[in-house]
């Protein structure tokens, strides 16, 4: 899979994040249907995200960075990493999120390459790791497939107030 040629990676700045949020909420009402409930992807997600990222382009911890993928002035893609986070597991990577005509075509694993490299070349830190949620099938086999060992689960409460099993993924290279 070639990464798209008319894509270009880089660091998003405050001016992002409505355009971050809308493409999380987004992220999640495709992908976590059936998983988080109806209710809150139809009503709540949308100012939730804008408020969790407008609080973290206005406040960001000291380790945050958010990487973004464009097509020209539009956001496609992102990753926000906190980098250090886990003394066992190195950098968490909170967010990963590709647009679904996007996938497929390399951006994801883009991404977490410029994490892994960002981790490296900025805090010698070559472990990176992340969340999925255990019912989230089509992410599992892509973190599988680039390279992530499932080590670990717990469970999540979410802003929608379940209780799911998420599994904790990690890699040492890509």
């Amino acid at each position: 899979m070639t990464f798209p040629a008319e894509l270009d990676i880089e660091l998003a700045s405050i001016d992002d994040c409505d355009s971050i949020a809308r493409l999380h909420a987004k992220s999640w009402k495709d992908a976590y249907r059936g998983m988080l409930t109806d209710h809150y992807l139809d009503f709540e997600v949308d100012d939730d995200r804008i408020m969790i990222w407008r609080d973290r382009f206005a406040k960001p911890k000291y380790n945050q960075r958010v990487i973004c993928c464009r097509r020209g002035r539009d956001i496609v893609a992102f990753a926000c990493a906190f980098f250090c986070d886990d003394d066992e597991y190195g950098t968490f990577i909170d967010n990963l999120h590709v647009l679904t005509e996007f996938r497929s075509r390399g951006v994801g694993a883009a991404l977490v390459r410029e994490v892994i490299k960002a981790s490296v070349e900025t805090y010698s830190e070559s472990r990176v790791f992340l969340w999925v949620l255990a019912s989230n099938q089509a992410a599992i086999n892509f973190y599988e497939r680039i390279g992530g060992q499932r080590v670990e689960e717990a469970f999540w409460t979410p802003p929608d107030g379940g209780n799911y099993l998420k599994y904790r993924y990690a890699w040492t290279e890509l």
